[in-house]
């Protein structure tokens, strides 16, 4: 994977032509040394209005373990899902959802996406 690429995804559009969210994936050279480590920092990273930060259980996509750290807010939703990679590489892709799309919405949507990366370091 090249350093420093993102890419940007997003939600279907409904009925009436809005999506429900997008995603941005990166990639770039890291000095972590574990996925506890890539998970602390990204957590102390977030920023925006959310009330409620926490980290979840680690996530395994196609052979690839990722942290999940997830955010709460009045209007948004927040996922991050961070990956470590050999070479010292560091993958991490970032969901935002308006704050009205269910819970389960969400995760069906990510678990669909997340599913078809392979990620390589």
């Amino acid at each position: 994977m090249e350093d420093g690429v993102h890419y940007v995804l997003s939600t279907p559009k409904d009925e009436q032509g809005f999506r429900d969210g997008f995603a941005t994936l990166m990639t770039g050279s890291t000095l972590a040394a574990s996925t506890d480590e890539l998970a602390s920092t990204s957590r102390e990273s977030v920023i925006g209005d959310y009330s409620d930060v926490e980290r979840l259980d680690d996530v395994q996509f196609r052979g690839t373990k990722f942290f999940h750290i997830q955010a709460t807010g009045e209007s948004r939703t927040y996922d991050l899902y961070g990956a470590l990679l050999d070479g010292g590489t560091e993958v991490s892709v970032h969901w935002s959802f308006a704050g009205e799309t269910s819970r389960k919405k969400i995760d069906k949507y990510i678990n669909e996406v997340m599913a078809t990366f392979k990620f390589a370091g």
